[in-house]
């Protein structure tokens, strides 16, 4: 992000393009007021010049011309009691793609410049209104794909993990003010290493980090969604199954086989958790370069999947084909059988499936819908999320791969403070300075320690207007 220190006042549309019932136009910066008193006038055409803070105001704003753009709410939210810390206005019409971008046409004409990605936030953070994670959270929050991702971003937008974070680091901290007082005050024989009690607080702070990085996998799966791959030969009613999850006819259906060539991926949302189905195409020998292309690429889905779904058809039995289908998947520790057409009556059921190996089975009928509630529960209790749990407790969860990283680097640095003790090598010095790494590892999380390369990638991920 270019001058992320500059002293521009911004604009930018907030809210989506196109049809809506309203539209909103931000402003930041010193000249955000002025620009609404120089376009914003009364029904009855007077100019208004004091706005009471935090009030909704009833006019119209004009373009250069003094012709009416639209009839809008404005407010004004005076520095430093708002969003950015900055004099903030918003500008709320009607919805639609002409007037909103009209009246910000009309803005940018007026002093303002078009915000970049996440100028708004970026602000906002660099004013100490926010810290980095909350700044994540909000883009994590508009990303969310289901109840239980957004509460894991509101509850660091509330500042959860930074609480957590900084709790660490004032340990730490303390920790290293022993370390200092053992160098600066040799006179005083302060047995700080000896006694084993800078080891020990190494130790805790240690175990707290490892708390919070084991969260991370069920972090980035309540935020990215469970990868569920539907596998099986063609015509045991994948695509069925898909269309019946969906609630939605998203998958062609018909009875000549090999009809899905390619993989199709979408989400739903279940008991709060988002799951991204992937139905595959048919695994059999292929008939053709396309159908061999979108067997290769189902096995590629099959290796990245959380869960795979290996569908068969029970009214057929488990047959030969099924069976080599199974060998290639059969060391999954991630596979749920799923014997499908129940409706049609079963010829092979869940109690065989001691003869597969197979732990995990569920009877269902994807053309009635029987079954498909335990299928999904199946689903949640294979990767071992308990989305009430989360959804009603305090848990911090890690759901970022830069805070994985930065936290494994700060436990790796505690760990050599450890190691160094355990060796016996008398060096407050250097545990000094491996804390101070993992200080500065901790620090560069929550945004204390943090370059400007950092804000282009972080902020760039952003919509305009946010």
């Amino acid at each position: 992000m270019k001058d992320f220190l500059c002293e521009d006042t911004i604009a930018a549309i907030g809210t989506p393009i196109g049809k809506g019932a309203i539209g909103i136009v931000r402003i930041s910066g010193k000249e955000a007021l002025s620009i609404l008193r120089s376009m914003f006038r009364r029904k009855s055409g007077e100019k208004v010049e004091k706005f009471e803070e935090r009030r909704m105001h009833y006019g119209v704003v004009v373009d250069r011309h003094g012709e009416p753009i639209d009839y809008v709410l404005a407010v004004y939210m005076k520095a430093p009691k708002s969003f950015t810390g900055e004099d903030v206005v918003e500008i709320h019409s009607h919805g639609g793609i002409v007037v909103v971008r009209k009246i910000l046409r009309e803005v940018l004409s007026r002093g303002a410049r078009l915000a970049e990605p996440g100028e708004f936030t970026m602000r906002a953070f660099l004013n100490g209104k926010i810290d980095l994670t909350q700044a994540e959270a909000i883009n994590q929050l508009i990303e969310a794909k289901s109840e239980l991702s957004a509460k894991v971003a509101l509850k660091q937008l509330e500042g959860a993990l930074s609480n957590r974070i900084r709790e660490i680091r004032d340990f730490l901290l303390e920790t290293k003010a022993y370390i200092e007082a053992a160098v600066d005050f040799p006179e005083e024989e302060i047995e700080i290493i000896e006694s084993g009690r800078v080891r020990e607080r190494l130790l805790k702070a240690a175990k707290r980090i490892e708390e919070l990085l084991k969260t991370y996998r069920e972090g980035m799966l309540i935020k990215e969604g469970i990868k569920v791959a539907i596998a099986g030969r063609p015509n045991v009613g994948k695509s069925s199954l898909l269309n019946t999850l969906l609630q939605e006819e998203r998958a062609i259906v018909t009875e000549i086989p090999g009809t899905t060539r390619d993989v199709i991926e979408e989400t739903i949302t279940f008991k709060g958790l988002p799951l991204r189905l992937i139905d595959t195409a048919g695994i059999r020998e292929a008939e053709d370069r396309v159908e061999r292309i979108g067997i290769e690429r189902s096995l590629e889905k099959l290796k990245e999947a959380d869960v795979v779904l290996f569908l068969i058809d029970g009214s057929k039995g488990f047959t030969e084909e099924d069976e080599k289908i199974l060998s290639q998947v059969r060391k999954r520790d991630n596979l749920i059988l799923v014997i499908n057409k129940k409706d049609l009556g079963l010829k092979f059921r869940c109690k065989e499936t001691w003869k597969l190996g197979i732990e995990k089975c569920v009877e269902i009928s994807a053309k009635t819908g029987e079954g498909i509630d335990r299928l999904a529960e199946l689903i949640t209790e294979m990767v071992m999320l308990e989305p009430e749990a989360v959804l009603g407790g305090n848990e911090v969860v890690i759901t970022s791969e830069r805070h994985r990283e930065l936290l494994e680097k700060a436990r790796e640095s505690i760990e050599k403070a450890i190691k160094t003790i355990e060796e016996g090598i008398e060096s407050p010095e250097f545990l000094s300075l491996d804390i101070d790494d993992a200080l500065k590892a901790l620090g560069e999380i929550v945004g204390e320690v943090t370059t400007e390369d950092m804000y282009d990638i972080i902020f760039s991920r952003f919509c305009i207007g946010k």
